[in-house]
């Protein structure tokens, strides 16, 4: 499965016409993301038909939550499911670099029939290992990391040990730089089976009009087909 994360309609349409499986779709990728507005979930969701993923994050910065962002978040939430999002990619941490369970589990318990995914507020937790269990019994369906650092070709390491420790009881997503220079690499070097990235280029030449580089999005979804086929 190749997941593109996008910020805009055309990012939306030119992802998945170039081969694209699953679309994440934020607003504001340049500061790592933040919720979308409710008028591009809906045009996004007209514009694709491959799974929606929204992301869901209140504001950029750090991802100690205070209450206010919270209920902003459960809100948004299920408004994205409302207006058709097959799922969310959500997180917290409290002060002691823990995850944040009591809001993740308030969400589980009001968004129990889409997919729930652990955005890279997973790069940060104190304890990964603890922090699998804590997701696995809250009932997330996937987590989107790198493995710690900023590149998932440098948390390799850490994400075959994650994957392997989650025995298919949770999906790992690697995500973090991921290209189809490193595709390869990352997907042998940590058994994982997916990969999500934005392989964003500027658009027209435009530094502040970023759309997915179709070639790099086809050529890692041939090089995931390949590698899949091995089995």
């Amino acid at each position: 499965m190749l997941e593109v994360c996008v910020d805009t309609v055309q990012a939306a349409r030119i992802a998945v016409s170039s081969g694209a499986q699953r679309i994440e779709l934020c607003e504001r990728l340049s500061v790592g993301g933040v919720t979308p507005s409710a008028s591009l979930i809906t045009e996004v969701r007209k514009a694709v038909e491959v799974p929606l993923i929204v992301l869901i994050r209140s504001r950029a910065g750090n991802f100690e939550f205070a209450e206010d962002d919270i209920e902003q978040m459960i809100y948004e939430s299920q408004h994205a499911i409302q207006l058709g999002a097959d799922g969310i990619a959500i997180g917290g941490l409290i002060t002691d670099g823990s995850l944040d369970t009591c809001f993740l589990n308030r969400v589980a318990r009001l968004q129990s029939k889409c997919e729930l995914v652990m955005h890279r507020a997973f790069d940060l937790v104190r304890d990964p290992i603890q922090s699998i269990e804590d997701l696995v019994a809250i009932g997330f369906h996937r987590i989107l990391t790198s493995g710690g650092p900023l590149r998932a070709i440098d948390g390799v390491t850490n994400l075959k040990k994650w994957n392997e420790h989650a025995c298919h009881r949770v999906e790992f997503l690697p995500a973090g730089g991921v290209l189809a220079s490193n595709a390869f690499e990352i997907l042998t070097g940590t058994g994982c089976r997916q990969l999500h990235g934005s392989f964003r280029m500027p658009n027209d030449g435009k530094a502040n009009d970023m759309i997915p580089d179709s070639i790099g999005v086809r050529a890692t979804r041939q090089i995931l087909e390949d590698y899949l086929a091995m089995g």
